[in-house]
C-alpha cells in the first residue's frame, strides 16, 4: 500500500505545480527566462554578431526589418542593430509589460516596435512574404503545434539574403540521466516539449544552415541542455 500513497502524493504535487504555473505563468516564465538568458549571454552575443554580418538583403543600409517570434520578456532586444524596425509575433499579449520593461532596462528606445501580431507562428497572419531582413526565435519551437509549418513561414517572410537566428533547448540523447530528468519534468512545462532540435532544424527549408551546440554549466537549469543554436539563410 505504500506505493499507492507515494503515487498519490506525486500526483497531488504535480497537479498543484501545474495549477500554480497556470495562475502565475507570466511571472514564473519571466523569472526563468531571465535566468536562462543571463547564462547564455556571451554565446548569444557572438551568435547575433556573426549572423547579422551575414545579412545580404539590406544593401542600402536602411533600417533592418526584424521579426521576433514568441517575444516573451524581450531578452533579445539588446542585440538588435540600432534603429531597427521590429515586428513582434506572439500567440498572446501576456508578456507586453515585461517587454516594455526590457526596452527601458536595455535603453533601446531607438528601436521602432512597429507592430504586434497576435497569431500562431504557424500562420503569421498579416506578415508579408519577403519582408524581413532578420527573424529571431529563442526557445519557442518546443511549444508550437507544428515546427515544420513555423520554419516554412519564417522562410516565406524572409527577404532573399535574409537570416533567421535561433536558440532552442533540446532533448539530450547523449546523457541518459539528463534525458530521464527532461521526460520527468515535461508534464510541468505546459506546451513545452523536449525535442531533438538538431534534427528539427536540419529538416527546415533554409538554403544555408549553421548549427552549433552549447552546454550551460548551471545545475539549476541543466535540464535545458544541450542548447542548439545558429542561423539559417535564404538565398
Amino acid at each position: 500500500m505504500v506505493w499507492f500513497y507515494v503515487l498519490g502524493g506525486f500526483i497531488l504535487v504535480l497537479v498543484t505545480l501545474q495549477c500554480l504555473m497556470k495562475i502565475y505563468f507570466g511571472a514564473i516564465l519571466n523569472l526563468i527566462m531571465n535566468f536562462i538568458h543571463s547564462n547564455i549571454e556571451t554565446v548569444k552575443a557572438k551568435l547575433f554578431d556573426e549572423a547579422i554580418s551575414k545579412i545580404k538583403s539590406n544593401k542600402k543600409n536602411d533600417r533592418l526589418e526584424i521579426l521576433e517570434l514568441g517575444i516573451g520578456t524581450g531578452e533579445n532586444f539588446r542585440h538588435f542593430p540600432k534603429g531597427s524596425n521590429v515586428t513582434i509575433l506572439d500567440k498572446t499579449d501576456l508578456f507586453l509589460p515585461y517587454l516594455n520593461e526590457s526596452i527601458k532596462k536595455n535603453n533601446r528606445n531607438d528601436l521602432n516596435v512597429s507592430k504586434l501580431v497576435v497569431s500562431k507562428a504557424e500562420e503569421m497572419v498579416g506578415i508579408e512574404s519577403d519582408s524581413m531582413d532578420l527573424v529571431v526565435h529563442t526557445f519557442i519551437l518546443c511549444s508550437v503545434d507544428d515546427y515544420t509549418k513555423v520554419m516554412n513561414q519564417v522562410y516565406r517572410v524572409l527577404k532573399p539574403g535574409g537570416v533567421c537566428i535561433f536558440m532552442e533547448h533540446s532533448i539530450d540523447n547523449e546523457n541518459k540521466k539528463r534525458k530521464i530528468l527532461q521526460k520527468f519534468i515535461e508534464p510541468l512545462m505546459g506546451d513545452c516539449k523536449f525535442l531533438d532540435m538538431k534534427k528539427v532544424l536540419n529538416s527546415g527549408p533554409y538554403d544555408h544552415l549553421e548549427l552549433k551546440k552549447y552546454t550551460v554549466n548551471r545545475s539549476l537549469i541543466t535540464f535545458i541542455n544541450p542548447v542548439v543554436y545558429g542561423y539559417g539563410s535564404k538565398s
